[in-house]
């Protein structure tokens, strides 16, 4: 039936209305105007940082769990490191992982190209890492590009990087400082002639993790190496040549500072062993006073030396910060430690300094950190890591220098000895060395 109320002109208008409705439908379903969902960027990325003393290498690997999750990993040559999380914007092609454990994020954006009305990828991402430091927050620059095998090379017939080293810096003051080295280096070069080689520098304040690069030929001809890590929290390379007389000489670098070095290989076992430095780098004042200290809980509450839980009992004070990648290493031994000798009376305690004074932040770090060891002995926030932090509140202790620092205390409140750094599982044989140390002393004052 018609409707004779309706005017014949409004009836024309919403027709032709209803017909450019359906076009503009039509086309946006088209593939040409579809919104494109990006494909996530699974398997492996090389990844680059610029330091002052050449690029900064890392790996990263991509992949998608059953759950359809995204799991990612940081790799420094076999080293590898969980990120916490990661995701991924499938519309804008944005990356997030995240190292809620040092309270950094590396973000990259995938870069792409329109071909025939599809989006296609051109094999890198461009980005940054963000970490908040006692500075600021942090922007370091950050690109990886899809990762490509390198073919098999010949035997390697040139200079060798492996073995132990004796690295010498020049100090603020002008004096030289000594530092232990050890390097791995494989037989066979690459199609491009460069030999992979690995290894750890270990300065007693604790050692930097596992290095990973080459030694190849320069074009002068001279055999040259060059080393780096990037974890989240260094960001390091070192980079130098072979001397005629088998010496080394060359720079450490990362995003300001600059170091120049000489290195040569070491004569003796013990020379610069930074386990047998440890114990000798920190002391107490008086060694007769019992040791003090004191710190928040996770629930605000301070405790110290006097606290139930600590008075008279044999205890491990160690002073850590969340930030530290020395203390990451330490942490799960120390639980170990304290599962194996907690009921002879064992205790442990952690002081944490940390790099902003910020108490929510800082506790909400301490829990990440203990979650991330299964830790079921204290942790307590002391302090931040700005200078004289150490000096007012562990008045008692002279030449700090290392986190971790780990303090053994007899039943009766006394230092017994202090441990300056750790030396982590990149070391071998000294981080087994370190962990066979720390046992004797635990046996040690919970004898006593």
């Amino acid at each position: 039936m018609k409707d004779e109320s309706t005017p014949r002109g409004f009836l024309e208008l919403l027709l032709r209305c209803s017909r450019i409705a359906l076009i503009v439908c039509s086309s946006l379903a088209s593939p040409a105007f579809a919104q494109t969902v990006l494909p996530v960027p699974t398997g492996l990325w090389d990844g680059t940082i610029q330091s002052r003393a050449g690029e900064v290498t890392f790996g990263v690997e991509i992949q998608k769990q059953s759950d359809g999750k995204l799991q990612a990993t940081l790799l420094n040559g076999t080293d590898r490191q969980p990120f916490s999380s990661a995701s991924w914007n499938d519309t804008d092609g944005t990356l997030a992982l995240r190292m809620n454990y040092y309270d950094g994020v590396l973000t990259l954006h995938s870069v792409y190209k329109r071909a025939e009305d599809r989006l296609m990828t051109l094999g890198h991402m461009d980005g940054e890492y963000t970490r908040l430091t006692s500075k600021g927050l942090v922007h370091i620059a950050v690109s990886l590009v899809a990762h490509q095998e390198v073919a098999p090379g010949k035997p390697w017939s040139g200079a060798s990087l492996a073995g132990d080293w004796i690295f010498t810096w020049p100090s603020e003051s002008g004096a030289e400082k000594t530092t232990r080295a050890s390097f791995q280096q494989q037989k066979d070069a690459d199609a491009n002639y460069r030999v992979p080689v690995s290894g750890t520098i270990q300065p007693v304040s604790g050692d930097t993790g596992l290095l990973h690069g080459f030694v190849s030929i320069g074009p002068d001809d001279k055999a040259r190496f060059h080393l780096s890590r990037f974890d989240g929290i260094h960001v390091m390379a070192i980079d130098g040549e072979f001397e005629s007389d088998g010496s080394l000489k060359g720079q450490q670098g990362g995003i300001k500072a600059l170091e120049p070095f000489t290195a040569r290989r070491a004569q003796d076992a013990k020379t610069a062993d930074p386990n047998a430095l440890a114990e000798t780098l920190t002391h107490v004042k008086d060694p007769s006073e019992p040791f003090r200290f004191s710190g928040l809980d996770s629930s605000g509450q301070t405790l110290d030396q006097d606290s139930p839980q600590f008075k008279g009992k044999p205890l491990i004070v160690d002073i850590f910060g969340t930030w530290c990648p020395n203390c990451h290493d330490e942490a799960p031994v120390l639980e170990k430690l304290y599962q194996k000798y907690h009921n002879e009376g064992l205790e442990i305690v952690g002081l944490a300094y940390e790099y902003v004074d910020d108490t929510d932040r800082n506790l909400r770090q301490i829990a990440i950190y203990r979650d991330k060891f299964a830790i079921t002995f204290p942790l307590l926030l002391s302090g931040t890591t700005d200078q004289g932090q150490i000096a007012k509140t562990l008045p008692q202790l002279v030449g700090f220098g290392a986190f971790p620092t780990s303090i053994f205390i007899d039943r009766d409140g006394h230092v017994r000895q202090i441990l300056a750094g750790f030396t982590g599982p990149s070391t071998g044989e000294k981080y087994q060395e370190v962990q066979q140390r720390m046992d004797e002393l635990v046996r040690e004052i919970v004898a006593k």
